[in-house]
């Protein structure tokens, strides 16, 4: 009983992926049932299992007589960790970077102030244990994981129950954040020592230092994020492979017309 399931899933990620790239709707409809079986290979209950979940997601809306249509990006729940991760993994325009950085801006600081001054002594341990093993680690993985269990114990030693509830929210910010900003162990090292003075500053109970300096390491990642779009922009494009003198075919300037729209949509959401 586990295939239908498993084919749901894939079916979600590469349709929620497809969707969130412009490779497909991205003028509105979704192609015809019949068409998506033939496209992906799967029968018209998975189809429709899957038209389910990306509607309870907020990527299409389904009606009679009309079939399923792309949402603006507006409409999506873009705090989904599975959408977030979508968004992380296509090419995202700045508007959405600047917006992941200004709901970091909201929330952490605020977080930092409320953990120097409600956190117990075992939650700031958390925090502290957290930082040396971001120090400690010896590969990227290790490093992000124990960066993202940093944030959290933070707001786990709020002591505000809303805003640790916002952990699964923010472990999706802060994931499509480092994907932005972290492109290595090197970088990723070099982000220690503002993680330091935030620990700190909550271990020395100083909630206004936590606050200032929560939103100077947000400042960084947004260093970074600016700084690593700078060097995509400006590295030499490869050139294509030469064709024998045949132009462009439509399907290919459709398809490079098509990521170029859904994110000025991005961009406008």
């Amino acid at each position: 009983m586990a295939r239908p399931s498993n084919f749901h899933a894939h079916l979600v990620d590469r349709l929620g992926r497809e969707i969130v790239a412009g490779q497909v709707g991205l003028d509105g409809p979704l192609p015809r049932e019949d068409e998506l079986c033939t496209r992906y290979g799967v029968s018209r209950t998975v189809i429709r299992e899957a038209t389910k979940t990306l509607q309870a997601l907020g990527l299409i809306v389904t009606g009679p007589r009309v079939g399923s249509r792309v949402q603006p990006v507006s409409a999506w729940r873009l705090l989904d960790p599975q959408v977030m991760g979508w968004m992380t993994d296509a090419d995202m325009a700045s508007g959405f970077q600047r917006d992941l950085l200004e709901l970091r801006g909201m929330i952490e600081p605020t977080a930092a102030g409320l953990a120097a001054e409600r956190g117990t002594d075992e939650q700031i341990a958390e925090i502290t244990a957290a930082m040396a093993a971001m120090t400690a680690a010896g590969d990227k993985p290790a490093h992000q994981t124990a960066d993202y269990r940093f944030h959290e114990a933070i707001l786990e030693a709020s002591g505000n129950l809303l805003l640790i509830q916002l952990r699964p929210i923010l472990q999706a910010v802060l994931k499509a954040s480092f994907g932005l900003s972290m492109h290595d162990l090197e970088r990723a090292k070099a982000s220690l020592a503002i993680h330091r003075v935030v620990t700190d500053a909550i271990v020395a109970r100083d909630p206004e230092r936590a606050r200032r300096t929560m939103a100077e390491l947000i400042a960084v990642a947004r260093a970074d994020m600016e700084n690593a779009a700078r060097t995509k922009t400006e590295a030499p494009k490869p050139e294509a492979p030469k064709s024998a003198g045949k132009p462009t075919t439509t399907d290919q300037r459709e398809t490079s017309n098509a990521a170029s729209r859904r994110k000025v949509g991005l961009t406008r959401a």
